[in-house]
């Protein structure tokens, strides 16, 4: 194996890519990877990225849909994301990188599994006054605990969390997915990605390099899948994705597309989809550019 290295505020907590060949249509989007492009940087980008576990996953990246590439790209910079270089909308922060593809999305994140995006920020105050800055909308503020719930313009919802000594002003924390069965689906993320089992705030967690995903029951009703929505799929790099896909074949786990390699660039990507419905993707060689 290679290694790598002020609105709507609530009074309690809710915790609860690419060949330019390759074109996806979903919900009448036309969705068009950018992965060659991001390849062509990744040797500058994947400082970013932790060595992967012992079944060779560490965290990835974060695809979303948004209105207006341009106008994204600044407010995520505001944030405190960095830009990787070249002409792509990539994004990076330590632990993950953000991708952003122009479009509408079918829906905002909160209706999705792919609920929020969540980030450990070193000041509460620097945060909220940024958030205010871009125009989000803060559905749940506290101020004694650092916590913050924002909806971004064009239906991303980002969490914000204190935490005292942080490296970084901002690094990425987790994704946080609303589903049916969240005991069950950290169990399959557990198996499927080697990941530790993990809590936070009495809620179970999947554990990885650079990150965790959280899960918590959906209420009202079960949460559309993530394809076509604000945040479009989630992803996660491996070492060896021969060895990932036999074990996702053992598991009963099929590919929506892939594993193939993108052109000469030695770059491995597939896609496939939760039980709940979050669509995921992973790649394997963005280490070796």
């Amino acid at each position: 194996m290679k290694s790598r290295r002020a609105v709507a505020v609530r009074p309690s907590d809710p915790e609860q890519e690419v060949n330019s060949m390759t074109v996806r249509k979903h919900a009448g989007l036309l969705y068009v990877s950018v992965l060659v492009a991001f390849a062509t940087t990744a040797g500058t980008l994947l400082a970013q990225l932790p060595p992967g576990n012992a079944s060779g996953v560490s965290t990835g990246h974060v695809h979303l849909t948004v209105p207006d590439v341009d106008r994204h790209r600044e407010i995520w910079m505001v944030l405190g994301a960095t830009e990787g270089p070249g002409p792509l909308p990539l994004l990076q922060f330590p632990g993950m990188y953000l991708l952003l593809t122009e479009g509408s999305p079918g829906a905002p994140s909160t209706d999705t599994t792919a609920n929020h995006i969540g980030f450990s920020v070193r000041s509460y105050d620097d945060i909220r006054a940024k958030l205010e800055e871009v125009g989000a909308s803060l559905f749940f503020d506290n101020a004694e605990t650092g916590q913050i719930l924002a909806d971004l313009p064009g239906g991303v919802r980002v969490e914000m969390q204190r935490e005292d000594g942080l490296a970084n002003p901002i690094e990425f924390h987790h994704i946080h997915l609303f589903v049916d069965g969240p005991e069950e689906l950290r169990a399959w993320y557990v198996e499927a990605f080697g990941a530790e089992v993990g809590e936070r705030r009495g809620l179970p967690s999947a554990v990885l390099p650079g990150g965790r995903v959280d899960f918590v029951g959906a209420r009202g009703g079960t949460p559309m899948p993530s394809r076509g929505n604000a945040i479009d799929h989630i992803g996660f790099e491996v070492d060896d994705m021969d060895a990932f896909a036999a074990h996702l074949a053992e598991m009963g786990v099929e590919f929506d597309n892939g594993p193939r390699t993108v052109g000469d660039l030695g770059l491995t990507v597939a896609f496939f989809t939760d039980p709940a419905g979050t669509y995921i993707e992973v790649t394997e060689g963005l280490g070796d550019r």
